[in-house]
């Protein structure tokens, strides 16, 4: 098992290894290099912020320097890393007030770079999709919450994380009074989608947020969404039928075979497990028990 996106990117690989000696320039030279593919874009940015975090001022320095767009993008994203790492998971009312109020503080930083990256390079839609935690963190109104995806929506409709931060926002855990909204927003989504393309895996995310909103308990998870079941293998089918590959799309996998196996679903979930072929993102397993419900569905698949 490989907790990491099957994702080749020796550019990528090479900056990480900067990164992990404290050295950050490198990262703003593979950003700089993808600055019209939004969706290796948005790899890139997550998974060095993930590796800088604590380097934001420094990385936030040079952008000032050399009024840099994508050192600010990248500052902006640690900030965001740093405050969600503050904040944990759970309910605001678990996470106690003192602890609130630093999320907020270091959320708060992440806002004027990222508004500063918008600003230098108008075209670039991973700016504003990056600003979508920070938003619901800091709890924007829904008004400002609509701008900003229209803004990733007109640049690059089907940016697969933008996708997924707006079924959150839309998500009843944050404001909203049910999942209808939500399940249509994914629902068209899947539509929109040419064949292949990692953005269908909205809807799984969006029906994991619903059965969380009706009945957290983990063990229940399958049986509840099982009403969505046809359009969810309808979903599945449209990834699985095309050979387009995207950085998103292991982890499209992984919410597809996670879904299924909830379900007791093992026919569907297995091209899934192997198109994952051992790379997990625990975030979709984590819906339905965690890392050991992977080992035991990857198990069944090898001793069927």
């Amino acid at each position: 098992m490989v907790r990491a996106p099957r994702w080749p990117d020796a550019a990528l690989a090479a900056a990480v290894a900067e990164a992990d000696e404290g050295r950050v320039r490198a990262a703003g030279t593979v950003l700089a290099e993808c600055r019209t593919d939004a969706e290796l874009r948005a790899h890139r940015v997550d998974v060095l912020a993930e590796r800088l975090v604590g380097f934001g001022e420094r990385v936030l320095d040079i952008g000032v320097q050399a009024r840099d767009s994508d050192m600010f993008l990248l500052a902006g994203a640690i900030f965001t890393k740093e405050a969600w790492a503050i904040r944990g998971t759970g309910l605001s009312a678990a996470v106690g007030e003192k602890r609130l109020r630093v999320f907020h503080a270091h959320l708060t930083q992440a806002v004027v770079p990222l508004r500063r990256a918008a600003d230098l390079l108008a075209d670039d839609p991973v700016p504003w999709s990056e600003m979508f935690p920070v938003s619901r963190g800091l709890e924007f109104d829904r008004a400002h919450k609509d701008q900003l995806w229209s803004e990733v929506d007109r640049r690059s409709p089907l940016l697969v994380s933008a996708n997924d931060s707006r079924v959150q926002t839309l998500a009843p855990k944050w404001g909203n009074d049910d999942e209808s909204e939500m399940l249509t927003f994914a629902r068209e989504r899947v539509a929109m989608a040419p064949n292949g393309h990692p953005v269908v895996a909205v809807l799984v995310s969006a029906v994991f947020e619903t059965a969380a909103h009706h009945d957290r308990r983990v063990g229940n998870v399958g049986r509840f969404c099982l009403k969505w079941r046809d359009e969810l293998v309808e979903a599945s089918a449209k990834l699985l039928a095309g050979t387009l590959a995207l950085p998103r799309t292991t982890w499209a996998h992984n919410m597809f075979a996670a879904m299924f196996v909830a379900m007791g679903d093992y026919e569907h979930a297995e091209p899934h497990l192997r198109a994952m072929d051992g790379h997990v993102s625990l975030a979709a397993w984590d819906w339905i028990g965690g890392e050991q419900r992977y080992r035991t569905a990857a198990a069944r698949l090898s001793n069927p």
